[in-house]
């Protein structure tokens, strides 16, 4: 059967992006945020001239969004390539669950920056072949409030910076950096968890070799309900088994492609979460 195709291409990712630019605020995403985000979204609300300038903003919002991917880059491209896949996935996802376009539109720009906090994380520890030492995966953890302090005073319609702190968090409370569970993790962070992990496990990393699509998505299965939300895990699968999506290869970094059976695996889990 012939597989459907994901566009992977950065420029056509923007340019869906600035096709949605206009759209309405995404409310209910930002009403799920904690008390600081709240206040942030009271100030902005508050004053006609706060008003006016969220709406210049949004006119500038994909130059700002395409300058800080540009910037991760140029500093690694693995981990811009990595965001780009995250966000054809993400997006994907979100439109079998229904979503609207401007929460289609927050998730992608969630997506295409959430490793942005990986620009603190020396590229050693980034590439490194090996295993990582404690101290390395204590490094490595802190790309998440990293990425929430590059883009917090940003001010996006929708809790970016927010989606990008949580998405690691885990629905059974294991993740970090606050061990938030179930529905105190944003509905946007859930998926970007979902499609991070899926492209962690079925890309080529400098630590291990990509994974079978049967292999990621059966692993995917077994960690719906504990580790990621089981209601989108299932959109998920549904997505690359029964609609038969074509994966997003995609990557121009090095050799890749869909070798690596699962007694060939060198990952740990908490390598795989992590990274």
């Amino acid at each position: 059967m012939t597989r459907n195709s994901f566009d992977t291409s950065t420029s056509n990712q923007l340019m869906k992006f600035r096709a949605q630019s206009r759209d309405a605020i995404f409310l209910a995403e930002i009403d799920a945020c904690p008390p600081a985000v709240l206040q942030r979204k009271r100030c902005t609300e508050g004053s006609y001239p706060g008003r006016m300038a969220q709406g210049e903003f949004r006119e500038t919002l994909p130059e700002v969004v395409g300058t800080l991917a540009s910037i991760m880059e140029a500093y690694d491209r693995g981990v811009a390539d990595h965001q780009i896949r995250v966000a054809t996935i993400a997006t994907a996802i979100a439109g079998e669950l229904g979503w609207d376009a401007e929460q289609v539109q927050a998730l992608r720009v969630a997506s295409l920056l959430h490793d942005v906090g990986k620009m603190t994380v020396s590229q050693e520890i980034l590439n490194k072949p090996g295993k990582l030492s404690a101290e390395e995966f204590f490094q490595m953890k802190l790309h998440a409030e990293a990425g929430h302090a590059i883009l917090k005073d940003i001010r996006f319609p929708w809790p970016v910076a927010e989606a990008v702190l949580q998405h690691h968090e885990r629905m059974d409370g294991s993740g970090y950096p606050r061990g938030l569970r179930g529905e105190n993790i944003l509905p946007m962070a859930r998926v970007l968890a979902i499609a991070d992990v899926f492209d962690a496990m079925a890309s080529v990393r400098s630590y291990r070799p990509a994974l079978e699509l049967e292999v990621v998505l059966t692993e995917l299965e077994g960690q719906a309900g504990t580790l990621l939300d089981a209601r989108m895990v299932k959109k998920c699968v549904s997505l690359f088994r029964e609609k038969q999506c074509e994966t997003p290869w995609w990557n121009v970094t090095g050799t890749f492609g869909r070798g690596g059976s699962a007694d060939r695996l060198t990952w740990r889990h908490a390598d795989l979460l992590a990274r």
